[in-house]
């Protein structure tokens, strides 16, 4: 039986959606041919990147390079890092809170409302009791509500999920607003994870006097950014990074793969590892901010093109996102927008084209046009 029809309708159907699916955050501006001759190997990196395995099919050594670029960037102690390659943002949110768990068993999450679904459902699953605070009409934290919640479970070790670009207006939660809430509030037992999934990357490349507060450097205890956002992969990658004297806390010898094991999966990709070698080889830090620039010029224009059809469109500083009123139904059936409670948003990733923006632009004007 040939599956040539198959394949090719799924080409069809990709090449088609590509041009209309600005409301998701993922890079497509990608080509990994380099790589290929690669995927023609079972590539496993099970259990810790820094200790090889009995096989030698694995990529930890480019692994632990991409550890290292990830830590420098987020600013982890030199002699006091470590980190792997995840399945994405969710796979690092639950490595983060299971180390905070381990470390605090008795500890309280709060996260904000405007945390990503993942949050709310890994502290289920990892049955942590959990607060979830206020946030603000644009996303970021509600530090008061996370006082007065603390404030009255204050003898609990604290465990804050900050999140870092959130999913409907990428506003960032300030890590070291947080630390002082808990400084205040003199909590003796802490720890904060950054959810840095979209905003991490872009967000850590802008000059020191601009940058946000949410990396290790201010506070953060582990921090996790998706691969597949700003940088680009083919399919859903991440970074968790943390310091190694927390992580020692909680690996374990496994001698059937003669190493030390803290990761959440068993078995992981060793193409990961290696496709975001490639991209961060072939950027360069530079490449990279270029990339962010060019992305938050063209915010800056789909608000400014928005605007001037009457749309009342808005973004944080630093933001690819675009915040908009939900569009008529005629354009939310052609365009993938995010939509939720009345807000949609466009997200202006690497790959997206100020044609894009201009297209969509029209459709929306058409849709408030009397035929």
């Amino acid at each position: 039986m040939s599956l040539t029809p198959d394949l090719d309708a799924l080409r069809r159907r990709l090449d088609q959606d590509r041009p209309t699916n600005i409301g998701f955050p993922g890079s497509v501006d990608f080509d990994y041919g380099e790589l290929l001759p690669f995927f023609g190997y079972l590539l496993n990196n099970v259990g810790d990147p820094f200790v090889d395995c009995v096989g030698r099919a694995h990529t930890k050594h480019f692994e632990r390079e991409v550890v290292e670029f990830f830590a420098d960037l987020f600013r982890a102690p030199p002699d006091d890092r470590w980190g792997y390659v995840t399945s994405g943002g969710t796979d690092g949110n639950e490595f983060g809170l299971h180390l905070a768990r381990s470390l605090h068993p008795d500890g309280l999450v709060y996260f904000s409302a405007a945390a990503h679904y993942s949050v709310p459902k890994l502290v289920d699953r990892l049955r942590m009791p959990a607060i979830a605070v206020r946030s603000t009409a644009a996303g970021e934290m509600d530090y008061d509500d996370l006082r007065i919640a603390v404030g009255q479970h204050r003898h609990r070790p604290a465990i804050v999920v900050a999140t870092v670009g959130t999913t409907m207006t990428e506003a960032v939660d300030d890590v070291a607003a947080v630390r002082r809430v808990l400084h205040d509030l003199a909590v003796r037992e802490s720890y904060v994870h950054a959810d840095a999934a979209l905003t991490g990357v872009p967000l850590a490349l802008l000059p020191s006097d601009r940058r946000p507060r949410f990396d290790l450097a201010d506070g953060a205890d582990s921090i996790a950014v998706s691969g597949h956002k700003f940088v680009g992969s083919p399919f859903p990658c991440g970074v968790a990074l943390t310091r190694r004297s927390l992580r020692s806390r909680v690996g374990r010898r496994v001698d059937y793969i003669g190493s030390v094991d803290a990761t959440i999966g068993g078995s992981r990709s060793g193409h990961a590892p290696l496709v975001l070698w490639y991209a961060v080889h072939t950027h360069g830090l530079d490449g990279l901010r270029q990339r962010a620039d060019r992305s938050r010029e063209l915010a800056e224009y789909a608000v400014s093109r928005l605007a001037g059809i009457g749309v009342p469109a808005w973004r944080h500083p630093h933001a690819f996102t675009v915040v908009l009123p939900t569009p008529p139904t005629v354009v939310t059936d052609r365009w993938a927008l995010a939509s939720a409670g009345g807000v949609s948003h466009l997200i202006c990733m690497p790959g997206v084209s100020r044609g894009q923006v201009d297209a969509f632009v029209t459709d929306l004007a058409s849709a408030f046009t009397p035929s």
